[in-house]
């Protein structure tokens, strides 16, 4: 059975971005074995990240059937997930968030939590070398990701790491950070929508 990989129920740039990230990572070494889903509609800014790096919106889901295997990203608080978080196959859990109780398991699983300011620089950690192996567009999300929850880095929570990955990823692909982050932002405050 597939895995899905999904982020809180207010999907902003890093609870969207961070699942397709791992639905990627996970089917490339298994193809298939993973899809990303989300929680809600993602806000304005992860919305333009999606469509800047060539990506469909993945599908909105309500709920989660008993036993569909999953995996959790940027969030390990029972009240931001689906109703029924814990008749699902809970596979691993990724964040950056402090731990709150209440997530149960069928058995032992990965979870990785540790202090840094975003979620997409957790995963380039736990990827290792795979992650060099990533297209284009992947890396934009982290990139975007890591951009946003910093606020380009000037973010009290913001770590040496983030920045280090962030500056990587932009070298490869060739964005000027500052711009970008300023696309990102306007976007963010796009408030057109709205009446």
């Amino acid at each position: 059975m597939t895995t899905l990989v999904f982020g809180h129920k207010s999907p902003d740039t890093d609870s969207t971005c961070s699942a397709i990230i791992w639905a990627w990572f996970l089917s490339h070494h298994e193809p298939g074995a993973a899809e990303p889903r989300l929680l809600g509609t993602p806000n304005t800014e992860a919305q333009f990240v999606l469509k800047r790096w060539g990506f469909e919106m993945p599908p909105i889901i309500e709920d989660v059937t008993e036993g569909q295997p999953v995996v959790i990203v940027d969030t390990n608080n029972p009240a931001e997930l689906p109703a029924s978080i814990n008749k699902a196959d809970i596979r691993a859990i990724i964040d950056h968030h402090k731990l709150v109780p209440g997530l149960e398991t069928r058995g032992p699983i990965e979870v990785t939590i540790r202090p840094v300011a975003c979620t997409a620089t957790l995963m380039w950690q736990l990827m290792g070398g795979h992650g060099g192996h990533a297209p284009a567009g992947i890396k934009g999300l982290a990139l975007s990701c890591i951009l946003s929850d910093t606020l380009e880095f000037r973010s009290p929570t913001t770590t040496p790491i983030d920045r280090q990955v962030a500056e990587h990823l932009a070298a490869e692909l060739g964005v000027d950070i500052p711009s970008y982050a300023a696309e990102m932002f306007a976007a963010k405050s796009d408030v057109s929508r709205f009446s």
